[in-house]
């Protein structure tokens, strides 16, 4: 009952509004709840408020030995698993060799990491890489054609290197990952298939899904798709929770949220995530 009368009381106000559109007070009034409505969806990118970096603790359940850091960037990310888990193999892998070389300058003292002057994908070879000319830690292979600001931000491209995942984990003799985080900047889903068969190997992956996918062309429903089909069960990422969903189109918005697919069986991992709390 109550959320009825919440719903048309928020319908009746936004179509009464929406009548005014047009006019300078009205249109601020839109700007401003579409902030709201981002925030809301937790369009945030520092892991220690966004959720991330509470995922990484709550994998303490399933005892990480070995985590997949793909789109390393600085380390940040890697440099806190290594904190938490001292013993745990972490493999990073970043694709553009100025950032790559960074990212071996901050995380000279973690060893227990092996760095990858590469990126994983679907298959090997070199991809377009994007360069921001105001940021240098932006690169994307997945640039959005016809936008005038990235057409006018990503004014540099850069032939990197990349690897099909399933060649690496085969070479590696890894018979075990426990998490992959992947922040590609569009390229996620390719990484995702790019494990092929050894994808029955991870336990968890979080991945992102935002504007950058305009660009890959690819849809929260074909990442849904293709890890529900495997045996994963679909999640976003919130601060203090993990809201685990069946599918629908209304999810579609390219905020650039994070999310989590783990799998079905690991029920101490799903029932942890899916607690509220820090």
């Amino acid at each position: 009952m109550l959320s009825r009368l919440m719903y048309d009381v928020v319908c009746g106000a936004g179509t009464h509004l929406c009548r005014r559109r047009g006019r300078p007070f009205f249109d601020r009034l839109v700007r401003a709840a579409n902030y709201f409505h981002w925030r809301m969806h937790n369009v945030n990118f520092e892991m220690t408020r966004n959720g991330e970096l509470r995922v990484l603790r709550r994998l303490a359940v399933v005892e990480p030995k070995c985590l997949f850091d793909v789109g390393a960037n600085y380390g940040e990310w890697s440099q806190q698993a290594a904190r938490m888990y001292p013993s745990c193999a972490i493999h990073a892998f970043e694709i553009v060799p100025s950032t790559y070389e960074e990212l071996l300058r901050q995380t000279r003292g973690v060893t227990t990491l092996v760095p990858n002057s590469f990126g994983l994908s679907d298959e090997t070879g070199t991809v377009t890489i994007h360069l921001a000319r105001d940021d240098p830690l932006t690169a994307t292979a997945c640039k959005i054609e016809g936008m005038r600001a990235h057409e006018e931000s990503y004014d540099r491209t850069l032939a990197c290197r990349v690897r099909k995942a399933a060649d690496y984990v085969r070479e590696k003799r890894i018979d075990r990952i426990d998490f992959v985080k992947i922040d590609v900047e569009g390229m996620d889903l390719r990484v995702i298939k790019g494990f092929e068969e050894q994808l029955a190997l991870v336990r968890a992956l979080q991945f992102e899904y935002g504007h950058f996918n305009i660009g890959s062309r690819d849809l929260l429903r074909d990442f849904c798709r293709y890890l529900n089909g495997r045996g994963f069960v679909v999640g976003k990422v919130l601060p203090r929770w993990v809201e685990f969903f069946e599918y629908h189109f209304d999810r579609e918005n390219f905020y650039g949220s994070n999310y989590l697919a783990v799998r079905q069986d690991e029920e101490a991992l799903i029932r942890s995530l899916s607690q509220f709390g820090a």
